[in-house]
C-alpha cells in the first residue's frame, strides 16, 4: 500500500500515475477519490459527471453508505 501522507504535489504524482495504470474505467474513478480522500484526510470524497442533459450523476465515491446513494 502506498503512503497516503503528503501535500498536493504528491497526490498530483499519485493521480498521474494512476491514470497511466490500465484499469477499467470505474475502478479508476474509485481510486482517484479514494487518494484524493485519503490525501485530504477527508471523511467523504465524490465524483460527479454532468451529463449531456445538464444532470450531475455520482460516479464514485468514498465515504458516503451505500445505501443513502
Amino acid at each position: 500500500m502506498r503512503d497516503t501522507a503528503g501535500g498536493p504535489r504528491v497526490l498530483l504524482k499519485r493521480l498521474r500515475e494512476l491514470m497511466q495504470e490500465p484499469l477499467e474505467p470505474q475502478e479508476r474513478l474509485d481510486r482517484i477519490v479514494r487518494d484524493i480522500a485519503s490525501n485530504m484526510v477527508a471523511e467523504v470524497c465524490s465524483l460527479y459527471v454532468l451529463r449531456a442533459d445538464s444532470v450531475l450523476e455520482l460516479y464514485a465515491t468514498e465515504g458516503l453508505n451505500p445505501n443513502a446513494v
